[in-house]
């Protein structure tokens, strides 16, 4: 895409683009259901916070949000809510590196 109508657009053309407005004074950058785009942020660690919602249904075979080339990266829980028809909403954010333990319940 080279052209919108939208005003004020500007067209990303490569991961050093990305970069560039993640380290510029614009707002926050929010992916709204890309998952290639997902993709390509978790690959090159550009990925501050993840939202999460888990629906309590299995419809088969989708997209995936890691798939096999993931990336390990490690993220700790900020915030979480369960609406009453069961859907979770989760709210991690960016922890470091990946460190690995037993897990406590």
């Amino acid at each position: 895409m080279e052209t919108s109508d939208w005003k004020h657009s500007v067209f990303l053309k490569d991961i050093e683009d990305i970069k560039a407005l993640k380290e510029s004074e614009s707002p926050e950058i929010q992916v709204w259901g890309s998952s290639e785009l997902t993709h390509l942020l978790l690959l090159h660690d550009l990925v501050d916070e993840i939202r999460l919602k888990i629906f309590p249904l299995i419809l088969g075979e989708g997209k995936k949000l890691f798939d096999q080339n993931a990336v390990p990266g490690a993220f700790v829980l900020k915030e979480n809510h369960i609406t009453s028809k069961g859907v979770i909403i989760a709210r991690y954010q960016r922890a470091g590196e990946v460190v690995t333990g037993e897990i406590e319940i």
